[in-house]
């Protein structure tokens, strides 16, 4: 379920794999398929190929990563969705095959998941992810520039599905990568400022470690974690660093003040790139 050690691989990927939107129904197909080897679903939970084809329609990209051989060997699948009057992408499911999980692929297909927002003028995508999982925090904050918000207790309930831990909350924080952003351009380049923490939150570095050793571990950290987290959202800053603490085996959310940046009113009327990215820099 937690995937291998090398929690914090960045390496570049090998040649031969084709970025491009999933269309076709063999397409869909082999999302399916992918799902369900990597995921591991029961078919109850695997997503079915209407929606895909649903999602198309409405002009939400399927992004597939293709090996030479046409196999499909990673993907994401973007649906839309409103925060009040806006539209936004929802990037709802993500697969890459085990063997060439720490390749970049997955880098790669959310660059071009971001270059179909920015075409579309959609400023934000967002997604959901386990606060413990320090692998998925260093990505999605550290290599994408997302920021969270929002955390939900148990978001998913208990035992609703089987690539949940029946026994622990599903506590979920929400990603929020405004595509067009400084802060999202300066992860890219590597010219991103330092962090100036006001307030830190402490993860293990691997939970799936501490799962094997002790349930009643694992749910401390839940717990912990949770408190910390809705005490420092609850000041109105926001979690935009990320970084780890190897003395300890411990990870560290970096909690800073909210900006302009990161809100719809620095977006309106802005459509293509060309205007997104000239407006951030005014």
């Amino acid at each position: 379920m937690y995937g291998p050690r090398n929690l914090y691989c960045t390496a570049m990927p090998d040649g031969g794999i084709n970025i491009r939107e999933c269309l076709t129904v063999e397409d869909f197909n082999q999302c399916i398929e992918l799902e369900r080897a990597v995921w591991r679903d029961d078919d109850i939970d695997i997503m079915p190929i209407r929606l895909y084809m649903i999602s198309r329609a409405c002009n939400a990209p399927t992004i597939g990563a293709f090996d030479d051989s046409g196999r499909l060997v990673g993907f994401v699948h973007t649906s839309l969705a409103l925060i009040g009057r806006n539209v936004v992408y929802h990037s709802h499911m993500a697969a890459v095959v085990e063997d060439l999980r720490h390749q970049d692929i997955g880098f790669r297909i959310k660059l071009a998941q971001r270059d179909r927002a920015i075409e579309a003028g959609i400023p934000l995508i967002i997604w959901t992810f386990d606060p413990l999982q320090s692998r998925n925090a260093h990505f999605n904050i550290n290599k994408l520039g997302a920021v969270i918000r929002r955390y939900e207790v148990n978001y998913y309930g208990e035992g609703v599905s089987t690539i949940f831990d029946p026994d622990v909350p599903s506590d979920r924080v929400f990603a929020e990568w405004w595509v067009s952003s400084p802060h999202v351009e300066a992860a890219f380049s590597g010219r991103r400022h330092p962090v100036e923490a006001v307030v830190k939150v402490n993860i293990p570095d691997d939970i799936g470690l501490v799962r094997e050793r002790s349930l009643e571990e694992h749910k401390r950290w839940r717990v912990e974690a949770r408190e910390n987290f809705l005490s420092a959202l609850g000041t109105g800053m926001i979690a935009r660093g990320f970084d780890r603490d190897p003395s300890r085996s411990e990870s560290r959310y970096l909690f800073g003040p909210d900006e302009a940046q990161f809100h719809f009113s620095a977006y309106d009327g802005a459509k293509s790139r060309e205007q997104l990215l000239a407006y951030n820099q005014t």
